[in-house]
């Protein structure tokens, strides 16, 4: 090993037929430049894992103060400790709670994406009835539809029964969709979660009547922390992590998902889980995390297993 020496071969037919020529030649260039590229690719490799642990750590140590400002906001709001003198302290309070509620959002959203991508996030499958993860996902979504005038409706066939799945990250799914369709439909319209049974594959969706999404955009659709940007979705906060979110949760079932939409008409995605659950992937038995492949950012060609995104006509 200690005598290694590159060299580069090549093979020329000479003037006659049946002649060659072999010329060999130094190639510590090309071995250079590989060696480069080498180091290159450990050292991003390196940064991508310390980036990793650098958001779950920041994530939990923002968790702990979050909650306790959520939970002292909520006593504070009960009146517990007697009433509030000037409506506005009330008013202030309730400020202080949404605003710890969407920032504990954003870190957790955060939190999942980076073990997903670290091909660590912990599942439990079992069966449960789709529907009930439905009716869940409107309770909560509800009071935001309400508050815009739209109309958050359910067509569920009869024959979607149940799905072995995390129950949670199937509610996830569902809620960071239908949350995205209500933020990007104007007052007065529609959005719609339907599902049906497909062979041995589950086929839910959410559409809505809202601002649809341009070609152009759809390169960066499940990008994490990536937006798409017009003079409508500009007046939204977000930080791009819900459909970041949703495509990796779909990876980690097995599952496909597609966006059909068109500007100015609306958007509909649709979501096809294994009614039986994800195939070909190790569960560790002494840690219960499911490893699994670190989920493409790209957007990949129909019938792609990875969760990524596609648009069609």
């Amino acid at each position: 090993a200690d005598n290694f020496q590159p060299f580069r071969l090549q093979l020329m037919r000479g003037e006659q037929q049946d002649a060659f020529t072999l010329l060999l030649s130094e190639n510590d260039d090309v071995a250079a430049l590989r060696e480069e590229l080498a180091a290159a690719n450990e050292t991003a490799a390196e940064a991508e894992v310390a980036k990793g642990r650098f958001l779950a750590v920041v994530s939990h140590e923002l968790r702990t103060p979050l909650n306790a400002i959520i939970g002292f906001s909520d006593m504070l709001l009960h009146e517990m400790f007697g009433p509030f003198k000037d409506p506005r302290q009330k008013e202030y309070v309730s400020l202080v709670r949404d605003s710890g509620q969407h920032l504990l959002g954003v870190v957790s959203s955060i939190l999942d994406v980076s073990r997903i991508e670290a091909g660590a996030y912990s599942t439990e499958p079992e069966p449960f009835r789709f529907v009930e993860a439905v009716d869940m996902c409107r309770s909560m979504m509800r009071l935001q539809a309400e508050t815009k005038n739209i109309g958050l409706a359910a067509q569920i066939a009869p024959d979607a029964g149940e799905i072995n799945a995390d129950r949670r990250a199937v509610q996830q799914i569902l809620i960071n969709l239908v949350s995205n369709a209500i933020k990007f439909t104007p007052d007065g319209g529609n959005v719609v979660v339907g599902a049906k049974r497909v062979g041995s594959r589950l086929h839910f969706w959410v559409s809505d009547t809202g601002i649809g999404i341009a070609e152009e955009d759809f390169a960066n659709l499940g990008k994490p922390f990536m937006q798409i940007q017009n003079d409508y979705t500009r007046r939204f906060e977000g930080t791009g992590l819900g459909l970041s979110l949703v495509k990796g949760l779909v990876a980690l079932h097995d599952g496909t998902m597609s966006i059909e939409s068109m500007p100015g008409e609306g958007t509909t995605v649709t979501i096809s889980l294994p009614v039986n659950g994800p195939k070909g992937h190790s569960r560790d038995k002494d840690s219960g995390v499911l490893a699994i492949p670190a989920v493409k950012t790209k957007g990949h060609a129909k019938g792609d297993r990875n969760g990524s995104l596609r648009k069609t006509a």
